[in-house]
């Protein structure tokens, strides 16, 4: 009887509480507020270089203006898709409430029917639902950043449906249509759930008194400055060095160097990652909805593993991943802890490298790779908790990230620089800048 209760309650695990995200309160401390203003100091300096050598050396002033154009494009057929989305995602909602309504049957056959109709439908709504993911950022051709939106949010939107659904279900299952203690969900509580920075369905969630106006502005003016700060770290320091692939030959010393130099330049881009979606994104629209719990990630940058960095680094994500992932492996399935971890790195790997692939347009599974080999060994090594594990972990992050970010832009180069016409299938899998010829 126990075991039944924690399957039928197995996303009851996470306690919503009212508490600040952990940079906003460091950020009250001035010495950590130094730090801050010590990025800042950085970037403005950066900008001011670049506008002088770009001026100076080429005529003209490029500030990464022209790659948040490009990769923005289209940025109507977003917008459109998104609504398309959340009117979807609502239409989930009262097709979940019509099998709730008329589920109970004399005939417990027709019962089981009946279910199993939702169920597949359901099923056919999830496939489809990536389906036109698909579809849309291939038809229209949708550029990086377009297409990372659409892909990202139909996953986003997808996890939120499936906590619902799973959340509610079993309330509707054990409940008989006499009993008075079920409150069915209201539409209010769904559609409030479809804005919030959190995976996992509740009825209720703490919330703020009113809304502090100043604070959202800031995040927003955070989140924007940061994506410009992003586009002119891509432009003025990973790009210039890698763009003519395709088109000349590189030495593989010369690529040993540039993964190297990459390094910072790929500590650069996991910070700002990190800043823009997992700090000032998560904040902003906390802010507006008056969500209360604001824990979307811990100190990860204090870890001396990568298993506690898995952790920390995506709360949000970790969450909905240990309740409907872990635990339904281990509840449902019986497996062991380590087989639920591995599916979990596993499954996670897959979402991944399905958002990569198509925000980039081609197939090159690295993350995959990293995801899985790295995710499953490294994962369950355990660092001391001192300042060599520390520095350890930082750089073997740094040099993942030059990796991730250098053998992207180089296939992206490649693919970009010498295309194939008509290409078959193996083509299309099989790395081009390996096929190309470009690396003497």
């Amino acid at each position: 009887m126990e075991s039944t209760r924690k399957k039928n309650n197995v996303s009851k695990e996470k306690d919503f509480i009212e508490r600040n995200s952990l940079l906003t309160d460091l950020f009250e401390d001035k010495h950590i507020r130094t730090v801050y203003n010590m990025f800042l100091a950085i970037f403005i300096g950066l900008f001011f270089n670049t506008v002088t050598y770009d001026y100076i050396k080429r005529g003209e002033i490029n500030l990464g203006v022209r790659l948040i154009k490009i990769g923005f494009g289209k940025i109507h057929i977003v917008i459109i898709t998104w609504l398309s989305y959340i009117l979807s995602s609502c239409l989930v909602f009262c097709c979940f409430n019509i099998w709730a309504k008329f589920r109970t049957f004399r005939n417990k056959q027709h019962t089981k029917i009946w279910d199993r109709c939702y169920l597949t439908l359901l099923v056919l709504y999830y496939v489809g639902s990536f389906k036109l993911a698909e579809n849309i950022v291939t038809t229209f051709k949708l550029p990086i950043c377009s297409a990372a939106i659409v892909i990202v949010e139909q996953v986003r939107l997808l996890m939120k449906i499936h906590s619902f659904v799973r959340t509610k279900t079993p309330h509707i299952i054990n409940t008989k249509r006499t009993d008075d203690k079920h409150t069915p969900p209201t539409f209010s509580n769904f559609l409030y759930f479809l804005f919030i920075p959190t995976l996992l369905y509740r009825d209720s969630y703490p919330r703020k008194d009113k809304i502090d106006w100043t604070f959202a502005a800031f995040k927003l003016l955070e989140f924007v400055g940061a994506i410009f700060f992003f586009s002119f770290v891509i432009e003025r320091f990973l790009n210039p060095s890698l763009q003519d692939f395709g088109l000349r030959e590189y030495q593989l010393k010369e690529l040993i160097l540039i993964l190297f130099e990459n390094t910072i330049t790929g500590i650069f881009i996991l910070m700002l990652i990190f800043f823009i979606i997992l700090h000032s994104c998560q904040n902003f629209f906390a802010e507006i909805t008056k969500f209360g719990d604001r824990m979307f990630y811990s100190d990860w940058w204090t870890c001396t593993s990568y298993g506690g960095y898995f952790r920390k680094w995506n709360i949000v994500v970790q969450d909905w991943l240990y309740v409907y992932i872990y635990k339904e492996f281990m509840e449902s399935f019986g497996t062991s802890a380590a087989v639920a971890k591995f599916g979990v790195i596993v499954i996670s790997a897959v979402v991944h490298e399905w958002c990569l692939t198509h925000a980039l347009g081609f197939f090159f599974p690295l993350l995959f790779v990293e995801f899985v080999v790295l995710g499953s060994i490294l994962g369950n090594v355990e660092g001391y908790k001192n300042i060599v594990f520390n520095v350890i972990f930082w750089y073997s992050l740094a040099i993942g990230m030059s990796s991730l970010c250098t053998f992207y832009t180089i296939e992206y180069y490649a693919r970009n620089n010498a295309p194939i016409k008509n290409p078959t299938f193996l083509e299309n899998i099989v790395p081009r800048f390996i096929t190309c010829d470009c690396i003497d």
